[in-house]
């Protein structure tokens, strides 16, 4: 069975007094794993970001199984890949397809940022319901720059969560060492 079918156990507030209300693990969701930044930009940066399109997958997996409903992993990235590399490879390698067909791959990226921008609501939302204060600043995906920052500001809090629900701390030296993508 793997780490992804195999929820980690939660500990009770009852088994760790420490708990405050925002850090109080939900007993019945299965929680994810956290993933701290480092991580994440680390074996992006080794495997020539293949790690990154797996992280994307598993994170929205782990969203479904913790609220019981959402988008798969598979839903949002293959809409994506697909809508990416199908128009630049026709374009490519088929002699009969126009050079304009290749302006459709924007429907690709323009289907990350609609996940971009659920992904981040799901992660407010999550803070939210937990009584803590919503992290991301969610209109920043319109940006550029800004949207780089929310992006890499996700990937910590979304696992900074899922360490509390877990009752254990995960080190993030970047997002320690630039407070900008660790504050609140």
């Amino acid at each position: 069975m793997s780490a992804a079918e195999n929820p980690v156990p939660v500990p009770s507030s009852d088994t760790n007094p420490s708990l405050n209300k925002g850090d109080r693990p939900q007993p019945d969701r299965p929680v994810g794993k956290p993933r701290p930044l480092w991580q994440v930009i680390l074996l992006s940066g080794v495997t020539g970001l293949l790690y990154y399109g797996w992280y994307k997958w598993i994170i929205q997996e782990e969203l479904r199984r913790y609220h019981g409903t959402g988008w798969s992993g598979t839903l949002c990235l293959l809409p994506f890949v697909l809508g990416v590399a199908v128009p630049q490879l026709l374009r490519i390698f088929d002699p009969d397809v126009p050079g304009w067909f290749g302006w459709f791959s924007l429907l690709g990226i323009a289907w990350i940022y609609i996940v971009q921008f659920r992904l981040y609501r799901i992660v407010n939302q999550m803070y939210r319901e937990a009584g803590m204060k919503e992290p991301l600043v969610v209109w920043w995906i319109a940006i550029p720059g800004l949207n780089l920052i929310v992006g890499l500001r996700q990937i910590h809090f979304l696992s900074e969560f899922w360490a509390k629900q877990q009752g254990v701390e995960v080190r993030d030296p970047i997002a320690k060492f630039f407070p900008f993508l660790s504050g609140l």
